[in-house]
């Protein structure tokens, strides 16, 4: 979370980078905008007349303050009015467009369109005679920002270059230099190379104290970064050295509380534990979180600061992690007493609350994944304290279900979170102002917080604090009123209160089991929780390399069809993600699977050897149970009622042009759908080949829709999952417009108790660690799909037809409806056909929202 703030840092000297043809107006507003108040900023230029610069200016205002959707709606708007007069008149107002642009689809996860134009906005600027090389610069290091994550080498190359036109002029940009040479060291320790690190740092050091006197906050913040290099080294002397010169120096500058001075704390705390002195690194982080506080003051490690007493939220969010990751290290490296455990699990509920209240202030979807992540992280804590206080407790197992419950918050957050936004919206008649007046607030307060952490004048702090508090104190009366007067929109989304285990264990049927896994990757396990109507366990599944193993192994048997290996690895896959026994009683398996388990069928597994090496032979799960999946116990057994319309919508484009192969069987796959819904009484809305176009698909009232059935092609993309999408049929106008992607998935409005996506593998996509698979399913489950039958890979046609069929066929048989019964008696069909291999029957899996 420490590294964010230096990336936050790095985009506010893109913005204010000097140029030669804006207006001094422009450049001195965006620096004005770092230490005044932007709404009156964007009120003051909004009253004179309005030019295409200051359009422009407003669209970047709205981006600092954190509006990152308004920002863009600004630049679209823009854009589209002055497209011609910028891209041949303004180049350089048009470059500045595109770098904008390119941050705004940074912050929503877009990163290769965001590098796309980042490099439009590098070839518009080298194309101006005359315009400042710092403008190159600043693009160069903010494509190395997008690289950073995923390829460190080609963010130290963009670095470097940046760098290199940085130091053409080093007394003008030395703030620049310190910054990305601070960003080179990070890339330079993720890749183990700690001596280029620190020689880039010193440089800048050395830069700096040549134009500066000694003992300034910048030489604090490199001395920091130093410290941390030496820390990771495990050069404890060194690293010491230079924390506590950083400490000086900010306190000397800002007193005793500060973030940055937090940050300092924090990495002494770690310096402590490694040196296994917990009392000294219990003393630093309880400094540390003083620090990061508005009032808080107590070196009484039992005590903890109130939840809205941070200067920077992240920041408290990490110091309150290492707190209870550092009583944890205490209690199994020294003490063996409860009541550490109990401290720290306190501390990790508190940290809970910090992480709801940043979802509320967190507005783009990049900081939304990175902020899921750390959330996992300290979930994953809470697990392992709470689990280890349920084994040494003698009665009961209020521990075990606070463990289950960090399990359970640890999963798709954006997707829970998106249900609990629509409900409180949908369900509390709260005027539409009421929730704009929300959103407002949080972004004012986000954004102050921002300032604070920036502010080097010890007099503008104090005010950009009291601002804050009173802002604060506005937000608390606001949700107070909220309470009173739209109490069912309050309970929805700021109660915060989670499906306890009983409140779940209600609405389960007897026959019905969870199985929930969580993974543990500090320890290396994977903990496999059970839940029934009547009862809750746990199991740990040890050495997750293992595991991995044996789970790719099965997933390349099952994908490549290979016989002579699936049964063996079926079975020790099997036995390693069911340790112990399941009930008798039980023909019913909801599975809540974490990371690389979302990307199997458990139906495939083999709970007992065969004499036979025959796939009709085998005795796999989906023979004895129903399975469905979804993406937290919670949503599956939330009860909002949900009311449909009674119509379906089919598309099927058969035959899609060029290089991709066409679908002949999915026109049997449409009979069957449409004979479906005649036997139903259902209307459909039949999309076929020249009619299944997107823009007829995009057109169609999709809210009033109960079934939607896809039968085409899918693609995945795993690097960037806002690419995957499917196929329709290509117009002769827009051929290359033929593709649905997750991007538009996200913004449709679906109301579909049950949504096919019968096509290649739209059961996958990126694994996010507290989000897990990022594609096409759960976009179409954020979007409203109820229920949705995905494939886990690439499908055989007639194969995927004859299972479709089935699956209807069944449908119409069952008393009472169930799509998972159906599901299963279709597989078992397929099974004593000559379709028994499990590559034929096993790819489609049924989740539910």
């Amino acid at each position: 979370m420490k590294k964010l703030l230096a990336i936050l840092l790095l985009i506010m000297i893109s913005f204010s980078s000097n140029a030669q043809r804006l207006s001094n107006f422009y450049i001195e507003v965006i620096r004005e905008s770092r230490v005044k108040n932007i709404d009156s900023l964007i009120t003051n230029i909004s009253k004179d007349s309005i030019s295409i610069e200051t359009e422009l200016l407003l669209a970047e205002l709205f981006f600092l303050k954190g509006l990152n959707d308004k920002s863009q709606a600004f630049h679209d708007q823009f854009f589209s009015k002055n497209k011609m007069i910028v891209k041949h008149s303004e180049p350089e107002v048009y470059a500045r467009w595109l770098k904008n642009y390119g941050l705004i689809l940074w912050n929503q996860g877009k990163n290769q369109q965001a590098i796309e134009y980042f490099q439009q906005s590098l070839n518009t600027y080298k194309g101006i005679k005359g315009i400042g090389k710092v403008n190159i610069a600043d693009l160069l290091n903010n494509m190395g920002l997008v690289y950073v994550d995923d390829d460190p080498e080609k963010a130290i190359n963009y670095y470097h270059q940046a760098l290199i036109i940085y130091e053409e002029n080093i007394t003008e940009n030395i703030d620049k230099i310190i910054q990305i040479s601070v960003n080179i060291s990070l890339a330079e320790s993720r890749l183990g190379n700690s001596i280029k690190a620190l020689k880039v740092l010193n440089s800048a050091l050395s830069d700096w104290s040549e134009i500066h006197e000694k003992g300034l906050p910048t030489e604090a913040f490199i001395n920091l970064n130093i410290g941390n290099i030496y820390l990771a080294d495990q050069q404890f002397v060194l690293a010491g050295d230079y924390l506590n010169e950083a400490k000086e120096i900010y306190i000397s500058n800002y007193g005793s509380r500060n973030s940055e001075l937090a940050n300092v704390y924090s990495a002494l705390a770690s310096l402590g534990l490694q040196n296994q002195d917990y009392e000294n690194a219990i003393f630093n982080i309880q400094k540390g979180l003083e620090a990061n506080s508005f009032s808080f003051s107590s070196k009484n490690y039992k005590l903890n600061p109130e939840k809205n007493d941070a200067i920077r939220m992240n920041v408290q969010l990490s110091l309150l992690t290492q707190k209870a990751n550092i009583l944890e290290s205490y209690y199994y490296g020294f003490s063996l007493n409860n009541d550490h455990l109990i401290i720290a699990l306190n501390t990790i509920e508190l940290a809970n609350q910090l992480i709801e209240n940043l979802r509320v202030s967190t507005q783009n979807k990049k900081d939304q994944i990175q902020l899921s992540n750390d959330a996992a992280g300290v979930y994953e804590l809470g697990q392992r304290i709470t689990l280890q206080l349920h084994e040494v407790s003698l009665f009961g197992n209020e521990y075990l279900k606070k463990a289950f419950q960090f399990s359970e918050q640890s999963k798709s957050s954006l997707l829970r979170l998106s249900v609990i936004e629509s409900e409180a919206k949908s369900f509390s008649g709260i005027p539409d102002a009421m929730i704009q007046k929300e959103a407002d607030l949080t972004a004012d307060m986000a954004y102050l917080s921002t300032q604070i952490s920036l502010e080097t004048n010890i007099s503008e702090l104090d005010q950009l604090k009291g601002k804050y508090f009173n802002l604060n104190q506005e937000y608390e009366s606001f949700i107070s009123e909220l309470e009173v007067n739209y109490p069912r929109y309050f309970q929805l989304k700021h109660k915060n209160k989670k499906n306890s285990v009983e409140q779940i264990q209600s609405s389960m049927p007897e026959n019905t089991a969870i199985i929930e896994y969580s993974n543990l990757n500090s320890t290396d396990q994977t903990i496999q929780y059970i839940l029934t109507s009547n009862s809750i366990t746990f199991n740990r599944v040890y050495n997750n390399d293992e595991l991995l193993k044996y789970l790719r192994a099965y997933r390349n048997t099952l994908n490549y069809n290979l016989k002579s290996s699936f049964c063996k690895i079926s079975h020790i896959l099997y036995d390693h993600l069911f340790p112990s026994k399941l009930d008798k009683n039980l023909n019913k398996l909801i599975v809540i699977p974490d990371g690389e388990l979302s990307t199997i069928p458990f139906e495939a597994l083999i709970s007992k050897k065969s004499k036979s090496d025959d796939y009709y032979a085998q005795e796999y799960l989906i023979n004895k149970y129903e399975l469905e999946y979804s993406y937290t116990a919670a949503l599956y057994m939330n009860k909002i009622s949900d009311s449909y319309s009674d119509n379906a919508l089919l598309i099927s484009p058969v035959e899609f042009g060029g290089q991709i192969a066409n679908l002949p069987g999915t026109e049997a796959e449409s009979q069957y759908f449409t004979q479906w819904c005649d036997q139903k009484s259902i209307p459909v809305n039949s999309l076929l080949r020249n009619n299944a176009t997107k823009e007829n698909f995009k057109s169609a009232d999709l809210n009033d829709y109960r079934y939607i059935h896809l039968a085409t092609h899918g693609t995945v993309d795993l690097e960037t999952p806002d690419l995957s999408g499917v196929y329709f049929k290509p117009t002769e106008l827009k051929s290359e417009q033929n593709i649905l992607y997750v991007g538009e998935i996200y913004g449709l409005d679906i109301n579909a108790e049950l949504v096919v996506l019968s096509a290649c593998e739209t059961g996958l996509g990126q694994i996010n660690r507290g989000e897990g698979v990022m594609g096409l399913g759960q976009a179409f489950a954020y979007s409203g799909a109820s229920n949705l039958i995905l494939s886990l890979w690439k499908v055989a046609d007639k194969s995927t037809s004859l299972l479709m069929q089935n699956f209807y066929q069944e449908d119409l048989k069952q008393s009472k409806p169930s799509f998972s019964k159906s599901l299963q008696l279709a597989k078992i069909n397929m099974i004593n056909s000559d379709y028994s291999a499990p590559y034929y029957w096993a790819p489609f899996v049924l989740w539910k929202k």
